[in-house]
């Protein structure tokens, strides 16, 4: 596996249950910005042997819209992990760019800013 893979997948593997992003910010976090299109053949090898199995259903496009042949199973496990989609389109999540829900600030250390 190379270096840029295996940022990739490091990034992919922390995606915790409920969090949804999409490629560009899996790219960007891995430290590969502009590499989106490299995220989703990433994904696509899952299981392979190549790379480990990943959480391809908590990473869609910028618009929030489903992995197009595989929307009914994507969305059936966003919602088994909260996630509200519609449309075949995510409308909020308990974590990430999708989230709709309020940030609690009182949690912030003062003097810092949220990631």
């Amino acid at each position: 596996m190379d270096a840029r893979t295996r940022d990739v997948v490091a990034v992919l593997v922390a995606l915790a249950p409920g969090e949804v992003t999409t490629y560009g910010d899996v790219a960007a976090t891995a430290g590969h910005p502009r590499q989106q299109r490299l995220v989703g053949r990433i994904l696509s090898l899952g299981g392979t042997g190549v790379v480990p199995e990943l959480p391809w259903w908590r990473v869609v496009n910028a618009a929030g819209r489903l992995v197009p042949g595989h929307e009914r199973e994507q969305a059936a496990l966003l919602r088994a992990e909260g996630v509200a989609v519609s449309d075949r389109r995510v409308v909020d999540a308990p974590v990430g760019r999708f989230s709709r829900r309020p940030v609690d600030r009182r949690s912030e250390t003062p003097g810092r800013s949220a990631p």
